[in-house]
Protein backbone atom coordinates (compact mmCIF):
# COMPACT_ATOMS: atom_id res chain seq x y z
CA UNK A 1 0.00 0.00 0.00
CA UNK A 2 1.46 3.32 -1.11
CA UNK A 3 1.66 6.43 1.07
CA UNK A 4 2.41 10.09 0.25
CA UNK A 5 5.85 9.64 1.86
CA UNK A 6 6.72 7.03 -0.80
CA UNK A 7 6.85 9.77 -3.44
CA UNK A 8 9.79 12.09 -4.02
CA UNK A 9 9.71 15.70 -5.18
CA UNK A 10 11.48 16.42 -8.47
CA UNK A 11 11.85 19.61 -10.52
CA UNK A 12 11.96 19.37 -14.31
CA UNK A 13 12.14 22.86 -15.74
CA UNK A 14 8.90 24.61 -14.67
CA UNK A 15 7.29 21.31 -13.67
CA UNK A 16 6.94 20.19 -10.05
CA UNK A 17 6.71 16.39 -9.92
CA UNK A 18 6.01 13.77 -7.26
CA UNK A 19 7.33 10.42 -8.44
CA UNK A 20 7.76 6.84 -7.26
CA UNK A 21 11.56 6.51 -7.29
CA UNK A 22 11.62 2.77 -8.04
CA UNK A 23 9.25 3.16 -11.02
CA UNK A 24 10.70 6.41 -12.41
CA UNK A 25 13.62 6.88 -14.78
CA UNK A 26 15.18 9.56 -16.94
CA UNK A 27 13.84 7.80 -20.04
CA UNK A 28 10.30 7.71 -18.67
CA UNK A 29 10.58 11.34 -17.58
CA UNK A 30 11.65 12.43 -21.06
CA UNK A 31 8.82 10.43 -22.68
CA UNK A 32 6.19 11.92 -20.37
CA UNK A 33 7.36 15.53 -20.71
CA UNK A 34 7.54 15.26 -24.51
CA UNK A 35 4.10 13.67 -24.68
CA UNK A 36 2.29 16.26 -22.56
CA UNK A 37 3.72 19.13 -24.60
CA UNK A 38 1.89 18.01 -27.74
CA UNK A 39 -1.89 18.20 -27.02
CA UNK A 40 -3.77 21.46 -27.45
CA UNK A 41 -5.46 22.89 -24.34
CA UNK A 42 -8.85 21.34 -23.62
CA UNK A 43 -11.69 22.13 -21.26
CA UNK A 44 -11.94 18.46 -20.27
CA UNK A 45 -9.16 16.12 -19.07
CA UNK A 46 -7.44 14.12 -21.81
CA UNK A 47 -6.39 10.48 -21.48
CA UNK A 48 -3.24 9.59 -23.43
CA UNK A 49 -1.73 6.08 -23.73
CA UNK A 50 2.04 5.88 -23.36
CA UNK A 51 4.25 2.88 -24.11
CA UNK A 52 7.91 2.99 -23.08
CA UNK A 53 10.54 0.39 -24.02
CA UNK A 54 13.38 0.17 -21.54
CA UNK A 55 15.91 -2.26 -20.11
CA UNK A 56 13.16 -4.17 -18.31
CA UNK A 57 11.05 -4.46 -21.48
CA UNK A 58 8.00 -2.56 -22.64
CA UNK A 59 5.78 -0.93 -20.04
CA UNK A 60 2.35 0.54 -20.61
CA UNK A 61 0.98 3.67 -18.98
CA UNK A 62 -1.81 6.20 -19.20
CA UNK A 63 -1.37 9.94 -18.83
CA UNK A 64 -4.36 11.93 -17.65
CA UNK A 65 -3.74 15.53 -18.65
CA UNK A 66 -5.56 18.42 -16.98
CA UNK A 67 -5.70 21.96 -18.35
CA UNK A 68 -6.73 25.22 -16.74
CA UNK A 69 -10.13 26.01 -18.26
CA UNK A 70 -10.10 29.74 -17.61
CA UNK A 71 -9.33 32.50 -15.14
CA UNK A 72 -12.05 31.34 -12.75
CA UNK A 73 -10.59 27.84 -12.64
CA UNK A 74 -7.09 29.27 -12.10
CA UNK A 75 -8.27 31.42 -9.19
CA UNK A 76 -10.08 28.47 -7.58
CA UNK A 77 -6.88 26.45 -7.68
CA UNK A 78 -5.16 29.11 -5.59
CA UNK A 79 -7.30 28.00 -2.65
CA UNK A 80 -7.64 24.26 -3.23
CA UNK A 81 -5.61 21.24 -4.27
CA UNK A 82 -5.41 20.88 -8.06
CA UNK A 83 -7.22 18.06 -9.87
CA UNK A 84 -4.05 16.01 -10.51
CA UNK A 85 -3.18 16.06 -6.82
CA UNK A 86 -6.78 15.29 -5.83
CA UNK A 87 -6.64 12.30 -8.19
CA UNK A 88 -3.42 11.16 -6.49
CA UNK A 89 -4.58 11.77 -2.91
CA UNK A 90 -8.00 10.15 -3.34
CA UNK A 91 -6.36 7.16 -5.02
CA UNK A 92 -4.10 6.70 -2.00
CA UNK A 93 -7.10 7.06 0.36
CA UNK A 94 -9.14 4.51 -1.59
CA UNK A 95 -6.22 2.09 -1.70
CA UNK A 96 -5.72 2.44 2.07
CA UNK A 97 -9.43 1.65 2.53
CA UNK A 98 -9.04 -1.60 0.57
CA UNK A 99 -10.32 -0.57 -2.88
CA UNK A 100 -8.53 -1.19 -6.17
CA UNK A 101 -7.34 1.90 -8.05
CA UNK A 102 -4.68 2.51 -10.73
CA UNK A 103 -1.13 2.85 -9.40
CA UNK A 104 0.06 6.44 -9.74
CA UNK A 105 3.69 6.54 -10.87
CA UNK A 106 3.93 10.32 -11.02
CA UNK A 107 1.87 13.47 -10.60
CA UNK A 108 2.94 16.84 -11.95
CA UNK A 109 1.91 20.48 -11.92
CA UNK A 110 2.87 23.48 -14.00
CA UNK A 111 2.09 26.81 -12.32
CA UNK A 112 2.79 30.42 -13.21
CA UNK A 113 2.85 32.86 -10.29
CA UNK A 114 1.05 30.17 -8.25
CA UNK A 115 -1.72 29.95 -10.88
CA UNK A 116 -2.34 26.38 -12.06
CA UNK A 117 -1.79 26.09 -15.82
CA UNK A 118 -1.47 22.38 -16.55
CA UNK A 119 -1.05 19.11 -14.69
CA UNK A 120 -0.92 15.37 -15.24
CA UNK A 121 -1.14 12.01 -13.55
CA UNK A 122 0.82 9.03 -14.86
CA UNK A 123 -0.63 5.63 -13.98
CA UNK A 124 0.29 2.06 -14.81
CA UNK A 125 -2.08 0.55 -17.34
CA UNK A 126 -4.37 -2.09 -15.83
CA UNK A 127 -4.87 -5.25 -17.93
CA UNK A 128 -8.66 -5.09 -17.70
CA UNK A 129 -11.79 -3.93 -19.46
CA UNK A 130 -14.45 -1.30 -18.71
CA UNK A 131 -17.62 -2.91 -17.36
CA UNK A 132 -19.69 -2.47 -20.59
CA UNK A 133 -16.97 -4.09 -22.73
CA UNK A 134 -16.50 -6.92 -20.22
CA UNK A 135 -20.24 -7.68 -20.32
CA UNK A 136 -20.35 -7.46 -24.12
CA UNK A 137 -17.50 -9.99 -24.42
CA UNK A 138 -19.21 -12.20 -21.86
CA UNK A 139 -22.36 -12.22 -24.00
CA UNK A 140 -20.35 -13.22 -27.05
CA UNK A 141 -19.14 -16.58 -25.66
CA UNK A 142 -20.97 -19.90 -25.67
CA UNK A 143 -20.70 -20.77 -21.95
CA UNK A 144 -24.21 -19.54 -21.18
CA UNK A 145 -24.69 -21.08 -17.74
CA UNK A 146 -21.19 -20.21 -16.55
CA UNK A 147 -21.51 -16.66 -17.86
CA UNK A 148 -24.90 -16.16 -16.22
CA UNK A 149 -23.45 -17.18 -12.86
CA UNK A 150 -20.37 -15.01 -13.41
CA UNK A 151 -22.54 -12.01 -14.31
CA UNK A 152 -24.83 -12.38 -11.30
CA UNK A 153 -21.98 -13.06 -8.87
CA UNK A 154 -20.09 -10.10 -10.29
CA UNK A 155 -23.06 -7.73 -9.94
CA UNK A 156 -23.62 -8.92 -6.35
CA UNK A 157 -19.94 -8.32 -5.59
CA UNK A 158 -20.12 -4.87 -7.18
CA UNK A 159 -23.22 -3.97 -5.14
CA UNK A 160 -21.47 -4.89 -1.90
CA UNK A 161 -18.36 -3.01 -2.99
CA UNK A 162 -20.33 0.18 -3.73
CA UNK A 163 -22.20 -0.17 -0.42
CA UNK A 164 -18.86 -0.42 1.43
CA UNK A 165 -17.53 2.50 -0.62
CA UNK A 166 -20.41 4.69 0.60
CA UNK A 167 -20.38 3.38 4.17
CA UNK A 168 -16.75 4.38 4.52
CA UNK A 169 -17.64 7.93 3.48
CA UNK A 170 -16.59 7.98 -0.20
CA UNK A 171 -18.71 9.38 -3.02
CA UNK A 172 -17.44 9.02 -6.57
CA UNK A 173 -17.52 12.05 -8.86
CA UNK A 174 -18.81 10.12 -11.89
CA UNK A 175 -19.62 6.48 -11.10
CA UNK A 176 -20.76 5.46 -14.57
CA UNK A 177 -20.14 1.93 -15.82
CA UNK A 178 -17.21 3.07 -18.00
CA UNK A 179 -15.36 4.21 -14.87
CA UNK A 180 -15.35 0.68 -13.45
CA UNK A 181 -12.54 -1.47 -14.82
CA UNK A 182 -12.70 -5.26 -14.42
CA UNK A 183 -9.89 -7.77 -14.34
CA UNK A 184 -10.77 -11.47 -14.33
CA UNK A 185 -7.84 -13.83 -14.81
CA UNK A 186 -9.77 -17.04 -14.31
CA UNK A 187 -10.83 -16.09 -10.78
CA UNK A 188 -13.27 -13.67 -9.20
CA UNK A 189 -13.66 -10.36 -11.02
CA UNK A 190 -11.76 -7.47 -9.46
CA UNK A 191 -13.23 -3.99 -9.79
CA UNK A 192 -11.06 -0.89 -10.14
CA UNK A 193 -12.41 2.60 -9.49
CA UNK A 194 -11.20 4.94 -12.24
CA UNK A 195 -11.16 8.74 -12.64
CA UNK A 196 -11.00 9.58 -8.94
CA UNK A 197 -10.11 13.27 -9.21
CA UNK A 198 -13.69 14.25 -8.26
CA UNK A 199 -14.19 11.57 -5.63
CA UNK A 200 -15.07 13.03 -2.23
CA UNK A 201 -14.54 11.76 1.29
CA UNK A 202 -16.80 12.58 4.22
CA UNK A 203 -15.26 11.93 7.62
CA UNK A 204 -16.95 10.01 10.43
CA UNK A 205 -20.03 11.78 11.75
CA UNK A 206 -20.86 13.45 8.44
CA UNK A 207 -23.29 11.89 5.99
CA UNK A 208 -21.84 10.68 2.71
CA UNK A 209 -23.92 12.99 0.55
CA UNK A 210 -24.13 12.01 -3.07
CA UNK A 211 -24.61 8.25 -2.73
CA UNK A 212 -28.00 8.56 -4.45
CA UNK A 213 -26.32 10.39 -7.32
CA UNK A 214 -23.85 7.50 -7.63
CA UNK A 215 -26.72 5.02 -7.88
CA UNK A 216 -28.32 7.06 -10.67
CA UNK A 217 -24.97 7.25 -12.49
CA UNK A 218 -24.55 3.47 -12.25
CA UNK A 219 -28.13 2.85 -13.36
CA UNK A 220 -28.10 5.23 -16.35
CA UNK A 221 -26.41 3.13 -19.04
CA UNK A 222 -28.04 0.13 -20.75
CA UNK A 223 -25.56 -2.74 -20.41
CA UNK A 224 -25.15 -5.96 -22.43
CA UNK A 225 -27.00 -8.83 -20.77
CA UNK A 226 -28.13 -6.76 -17.76
CA UNK A 227 -31.90 -6.99 -17.36
CA UNK A 228 -34.28 -5.05 -15.18
CA UNK A 229 -34.29 -8.04 -12.80
CA UNK A 230 -30.48 -7.82 -12.59
CA UNK A 231 -30.77 -4.14 -11.65
CA UNK A 232 -33.25 -4.98 -8.89
CA UNK A 233 -30.95 -7.75 -7.61
CA UNK A 234 -28.13 -5.22 -7.50
CA UNK A 235 -30.30 -2.73 -5.61
CA UNK A 236 -31.43 -5.29 -3.01
CA UNK A 237 -27.84 -6.44 -2.52
CA UNK A 238 -26.71 -2.84 -2.15
CA UNK A 239 -29.32 -2.28 0.57
CA UNK A 240 -28.55 -5.68 2.15
CA UNK A 241 -32.19 -6.76 2.05
CA UNK A 242 -34.07 -9.66 0.48
CA UNK A 243 -37.38 -7.78 0.58
CA UNK A 244 -37.91 -4.07 0.07
CA UNK A 245 -39.78 -1.88 2.54
CA UNK A 246 -42.14 0.88 1.43
CA UNK A 247 -39.33 3.38 1.98
CA UNK A 248 -37.08 1.30 -0.28
CA UNK A 249 -39.80 1.20 -2.94
CA UNK A 250 -40.06 4.99 -2.86
CA UNK A 251 -36.31 5.13 -3.42
CA UNK A 252 -36.67 2.74 -6.39
CA UNK A 253 -39.33 4.99 -7.93
CA UNK A 254 -37.10 8.03 -7.38
CA UNK A 255 -34.17 6.23 -9.05
CA UNK A 256 -36.35 5.38 -12.02
CA UNK A 257 -37.43 9.01 -12.45
CA UNK A 258 -33.85 10.26 -12.17
CA UNK A 259 -32.59 7.56 -14.57
CA UNK A 260 -35.18 8.61 -17.16
CA UNK A 261 -34.08 12.22 -16.72
CA UNK A 262 -30.38 11.39 -17.15
CA UNK A 263 -31.06 9.18 -20.18
CA UNK A 264 -32.78 12.17 -21.77
CA UNK A 265 -30.06 14.66 -20.82
CA UNK A 266 -27.06 12.49 -21.70
CA UNK A 267 -28.31 10.19 -24.46
CA UNK A 268 -31.25 12.06 -26.01
CA UNK A 269 -33.68 9.26 -25.18
CA UNK A 270 -37.25 10.33 -24.46
CA UNK A 271 -38.02 10.01 -20.73
CA UNK A 272 -41.47 8.49 -21.22
CA UNK A 273 -42.55 4.99 -22.13
CA UNK A 274 -41.78 1.50 -20.83
CA UNK A 275 -38.79 1.56 -18.48
CA UNK A 276 -37.77 -2.01 -19.37
CA UNK A 277 -37.52 -1.04 -23.03
CA UNK A 278 -35.76 2.22 -22.15
CA UNK A 279 -32.96 0.28 -20.42
CA UNK A 280 -32.71 -2.60 -22.91
CA UNK A 281 -29.26 -2.68 -24.45
CA UNK A 282 -30.38 -4.00 -27.85
CA UNK A 283 -32.60 -0.97 -28.56
CA UNK A 284 -30.59 1.63 -30.50
CA UNK A 285 -30.65 5.26 -29.48
CA UNK A 286 -32.31 7.11 -32.37
CA UNK A 287 -32.69 10.55 -30.84
CA UNK A 288 -35.15 12.47 -28.73
CA UNK A 289 -38.70 11.10 -28.79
Amino acid sequence: MLRPSDYQLRYVGPWHLLVLPDAWSEQLQESVINRIRQPEPSKHPQTIPLDVVGAAGEKHYFIKLFHCSGLGDALKNLFRVSKPKRFWRQGLSLSAAGFHVPTVVAVGELRCFRLFRRGFVLTLRIPGQPLPLFLRNLEGTSQVRHNLRLKRDGLARLAELVRQFHRLGFVHGDLIANNLLITADGGEPQFYFMDNDRTSYFSYGRSARGWKRNLVQLNRMPLPGVTLQDRMRFFRRYLGRDRLSERDRRLVRWLERQTRKRRYECDGVGPRGNFRRLMRFSDPVTGID
